[in-house]
């Protein structure tokens, strides 16, 4: 009985629900949670890809002395490729800023060349093969999801040895250069930028200075000469960047990076006003480094006196200012083509190597002329390759003896070499119609013979091959930027 009647109560209690609902105040669903914040603060890890040169100021001395057989400093140089991979841990404050610590190592082949001048000996195998470096980062949000920052730390590399021939003919001196692991300092810099949740887009220029090395020349016919060798290594790199425990995010779930429409949006022309179509104006600044292959030869003569292709180096800063146009083909694809000028200091070496003559010569100024092609990774964020036409002009200098730095008599004159230059860069908006731009660039200019002069008559032609290599940031102004533009940036 009393089941039935509960039984009966529970059917009068639902029967009448609707009627009694509608005597009650109206309630809302309780609101979705907000989507979780945005923040730099986590760990990440992080590989990539670059380029790098080095330059090594070189004198050559007694063995075990302080005291010098050739005095006069000069700059050796190499270079080559790399990969690199790290990880690190940031910490985002005051809202605009963050603050990190990471350690990454690189494998690199960066070959170049290193001299006993005073023996007429030449080593062209030393190799930057690795190195790795730890350190902390710094940098201000222009946009919640693109981070400018400087970076410092400590570094360490490994360079090869390399067997020492004659200058002159190739022969093997039975001596050689032991190798060695210099430790130093590396200062850098760059832009990083979301391109999915999680996954951030980083382009980085960095600097590191190895200190002066103690190098032997021993072997077989004894010990010759101590080389000083003080290596400044230059790398430009682009990465892609993983953060770990991204909020929103499942781990160990792979977030979607948007490919879904990637091949119709290839194809796909833009819809709606192209923000990208339209010219614009850019400058910045950065640093250089330039490495030319040289062997001398006879006045005006092919003939060679010092035949082993060497490669001396250069360094310094620079600036840039320029203009292009671009046009937005389909969704995703931008080209445009660009011109710019480039002044600069890049200071270093050319030698007479057979004369024992060494003079210092300056990149002055350079100017390109293009086209660029580039993938929009957002509607604000333009991934770019370059390429195109370069001049390059290079001061003439006088020609010092090598061993006490006394004038020769002999000098040479300033000359303008044409080249070609191939670019990478990242462009992103930080507020309408104003980017940030860094940018990496290789440039590769035709050998000139170099001819020496004095008024007793002509000495020696030195042949010289140079490439130059770049990192600029920057700032571009478009005009014309569409006012219907997406702008992310709050600040």
């Amino acid at each position: 009985m009393r089941r039935v009647l509960r039984l009966g109560f529970g059917l009068a209690f639902f029967a009448g629900t609707p009627a009694f609902a509608a005597d009650l105040p109206s309630t809302k669903a309780p609101p979705l949670p907000p989507p979780p914040a945005f923040t730099w603060t986590g760990f990440y890890v992080d590989g990539g890809a670059g380029y790098g040169e080095w330059a090594a100021d070189t004198t050559t001395r007694l063995p075990g002395s302080a005291n010098c057989a050739l005095c006069i400093d000069q700059i050796q140089g190499g270079r080559g490729l790399l990969g690199r991979a790290g990880a690190g841990f940031d910490y985002q404050f005051a809202e605009r800023f963050v603050a990190g610590v990471f350690a990454d190592g690189t494998y690199a082949g960066m070959r170049g060349a290193v001299q006993d001048q005073a023996a007429g000996l030449t080593g062209n195998n030393i190799t930057q093969t690795w190195s790795w470096a730890a350190g902390v980062r710094l940098g201000m949000l222009v946009t919640p999801d693109l981070l400018a920052y400087a970076n410092a730390g400590f570094t360490q590399s490994h360079f090869t040895g390399s067997d020492l021939v004659r200058t002159t003919d190739g022969a093997e001196s039975g001596n050689s250069i032991a190798s060695f692991n210099p430790d130093g300092w590396f200062v850098g810099g760059g832009l990083e930028t979301m391109v999915a949740p999680g996954w951030f887009w980083r382009s980085e220029y960095r600097m590191a200075d190895y200190g002066t090395q103690t190098l032997a020349d021993s072997g077989a016919a004894g010990r010759l000469d101590d080389i000083r060798f003080r290596p400044i290594v230059q790398t430009v790199t682009t990465s892609l960047v993983y953060k770990l425990g991204w909020p929103g995010m499942n781990p160990p779930a792979f977030p979607g990076l948007g490919f879904g429409n990637l091949f119709s949006d290839l194809i796909t022309p833009a819809t709606g006003p192209s923000i990208w179509n339209g010219a614009y104006i850019d400058a910045g600044a950065g640093y250089g480094v330039w490495s030319a292959n040289t062997v001398t030869r006879l006045p005006n003569d092919l003939v060679c006196v010092a035949c082993i292709d060497q490669r001396q180096g250069g360094r310094g800063v620079g600036g840039r200012i320029g203009f292009g146009y671009d046009y937005q083909l389909t969704g995703k694809i931008v080209a445009g083509a660009f011109g710019d000028f480039d002044p600069a200091g890049l200071s270093g070496t050319i030698q007479d190597q057979t004369a024992g003559l060494t003079g210092t010569i300056v990149q002055h100024w350079s100017w390109g002329g293009g086209a660029r092609l580039g993938f929009l990774v957002t509607p604000q964020i333009l991934s770019y390759s370059k390429f195109g036409f370069t001049q390059a002009h290079f001061d003439g200098t006088a020609l010092l003896n090598s061993a006490n730095g006394i004038p020769s008599g002999l000098s040479t004159q300033g000359f303008t070499s044409s080249g070609w230059l191939l670019g990478d860069g990242i462009e992103a908006q930080f507020a309408p119609g104003w980017f940030w731009n860094v940018e990496y660039r290789y440039a590769q200019y035709e050998a000139h013979d170099i001819a020496s002069y004095s008024a007793g008559g002509p000495g020696n032609t030195i042949h010289f091959h140079p490439e130059m290599q770049s990192g600029v940031a920057g700032l571009v102004y478009k005009f014309n930027w569409s006012p219907t533009a997406p702008v992310e940036a709050k600040y």
